[in-house]
């Protein structure tokens, strides 16, 4: 899923004022979450998104059918930024649930790149 893409289909699923630049900032974010959390503490010959470079055309980390994390991520800060916050807890529900079986699938497919016990 591209930066784009993501963008585009959380506008369809909540339309809002915020704009292209915040909801990239906030993927930014998020992709460095993923980076710092999951993708560094394993050896991977997979190329993680060079996040100091996002543009709309770039391509997320994340692959399918794990990329929706991208969708409830923006979904969630809009919700939150809305004042939305019965949805924003759903949002980010989804979004723990999707991340922790995202992170799960990348523990049992990746070793572990240092002499840690990974938990998920």
């Amino acid at each position: 899923m591209t930066i784009k893409e993501a963008i585009e289909k959380t506008d369809r699923l909540r339309p809002n004022s915020f704009s292209r630049e915040e909801k990239t900032d906030w993927l930014t974010d998020f992709e460095n979450r993923i980076y710092n959390e999951i993708y560094s503490l394993h050896k991977c010959d997979t190329p993680f998104t060079d996040t100091t470079e996002m543009t709309e055309a770039t391509e997320l980390f994340v692959p399918s059918p794990y990329d929706e994390l991208y969708v409830l991520c923006l979904c969630s800060m809009v919700d939150f930024f809305n004042a939305e916050y019965d949805r924003y807890n759903n949002d980010t529900a989804m979004l723990e649930a999707l991340y922790g079986d995202f992170e799960r699938y990348w523990n049992n497919n990746h070793e572990c790149a240092h002499n840690t016990v990974i938990s998920g």
